[in-house]
């Protein structure tokens, strides 16, 4: 690698460039991304709607209390007698209302909030494998276009070595000028092509800190990653073990089942208002008149019974018993029960989609990793056999026994092998990462 580009890419180090890892690139992505936080914040929603369905089982308790005012001539129960004066009143009370049966619907109720929560917990993991996957990917862009501008840099300075030499040559009468433009040509061609791999360089590292939800006006450099020959080499199980590991693993087919089973519950829940309902209330009670009450033991009006008396005198329990029987509501059930049949049929469609999309991507994956082990070792091959070829010819051309077109094809041959080296080296050990991903290891 030059020299001197690592002196470029490298010395903003020493005045507090920030190194990124890949550990901490995941990490931060998954600390920042906000729709894993809009996943995790729709999961707390979930565990809320739980408790309330839990809570829907229980009685509802109310209490309550008026005071009234009464001007002219009525009939006071209290005083079980007709009056003539301003009489305030109350009547202070506790009521509760309980559901004894409605068609099954808050049993399926929570079993739908139950799987509502395990989708949204699945949701979080499934969002969690996405978070991961583009990091690699975009990481591996990064190292992919830096490998590149070695390479580049590498060619520049073997150029620039070659002119230099052939203007010597041409400045002593020995040298041909052809030669000279030839390698300025090629060498302003290679520098153009640096320009163009350190844009895209720039423009993937910009896309990394977008996924990284990280401040691009920052000093950021990511760092190398070393692959080892046994992470290149290692045998890579069979396609079908691998989708077989990944469908059992992936989050997001899991969300889709339990999204599925939610809207069957919803159907249930629907269909549940077609039943009766039997429901009872109760209330206890009592009530105060300023004209004074009846003493309900002695039978003798007592006109200046106070406030706390006549609450004793007056208390009542009441109980109610009531059954309703659906006949009509202008087709509001019908509408609710088609609603939600059809919401399990997209539910059903949505299970279809997760599974084939992670079948499609295991198989994109497997396919990129195949063919990178492939173009790894016909580029081994390849690459040794291009350097002799370059060797030989830049020696034939420096004795003069080949010409310039000859020489940089030959050159050509080895810079592209190169690059595709590099290439099908960090594609198998990233593609085998996002494999692992899918596998949930």
């Amino acid at each position: 690698m030059g020299i001197i580009l690592a002196i470029l890419l490298f010395a903003d180090t020493a005045r507090g460039q920030e190194i990124i890892t890949l550990d901490q690139a995941i990490s931060v992505s998954l600390e920042n991304n906000i729709e894993l936080k809009k996943t995790r914040n729709n999961a707390l929603v979930a565990k809320s709607n739980k408790f309330q369905a839990l809570m829907n089982y229980l009685p509802t308790l109310n209490a309550g209390i008026n005071y009234d005012y009464f001007l002219g001539t009525f009939f006071d129960n209290n005083a079980a007698r007709q009056v003539t004066a301003t009489t305030n009143s109350s009547t202070p009370r506790i009521d509760m209302n309980a559901v004894l049966f409605n068609g099954f619907a808050n049993t399926y109720y929570m079993k739908q909030i139950n799987a509502n929560e395990e989708a949204a917990q699945h949701a979080i993991d499934a969002q969690k494998v996405l978070v991961r996957s583009n990091v690699l990917a975009n990481y591996l862009n990064v190292l992919l276009d830096r490998e590149n501008i070695y390479i580049s840099h590498d060619r520049i300075e073997l150029l620039e070595r070659q002119l230099d030499r052939e203007i010597k040559r041409e400045s002593v009468g020995v040298g041909n000028l052809e030669l000279v433009y030839n390698f300025r040509s090629q060498l302003a061609n290679e520098k153009l092509n640096g320009v163009n791999l350190n844009n895209r360089y720039k423009t993937d590292l910009l896309i990394l800190l977008q996924v990284m939800f990280l401040d691009p006006n920052k000093d950021y450099e990511v760092e190398a990653y070393d692959i080892s020959s046994e992470e290149i080499l290692s045998d890579v199980e069979s396609f079908d073990t691998v989708l077989a590991a990944s469908l059992d693993f992936s989050p997001d087919f899991q969300r889709s089942e339990a999204s599925n089973q939610s809207a069957n519950y919803q159907l249930k829940y629907a269909k549940a208002a077609r039943y009766p309902t039997i429901n009872f209330f109760g209330r206890v009670g009592s009530n105060y008149s300023s004209n004074g009450a009846l003493n309900p033991e002695s039978g003798e009006f007592e006109s200046k019974a106070g406030f706390n008396t006549q609450l004793g005198y007056n208390e009542y329990e009441y109980l109610n018993f009531s059954l309703n029987i659906p006949l009509f509501n202008r087709g509001r059930t019908n509408n609710t029960i088609q609603v939600a049949k059809i919401n399990v049929l997209n539910s059903e469609l949505d299970t279809k989609l997760a599974y084939q999309t992670i079948v499609n991507s295991v198989q994109r994956v497997y396919l990129d990793l195949v063919s990178a082990q492939n173009t790894y070792k016909a580029a081994q091959e390849n690459l040794t056999a291009l350097n002799q070829s370059y060797e030989f010819s830049s020696k034939r051309y420096e004795t003069g026994n080949t010409d310039f077109f000859t020489y940089l094809e030959s050159l050509n041959n080895k810079n592209r092998a190169e690059s595709e080296l590099v290439n099908a080296k960090y594609s198998i050990v990233f593609r085998k990462k996002i494999l692992d991903i899918y596998k949930g290891l």
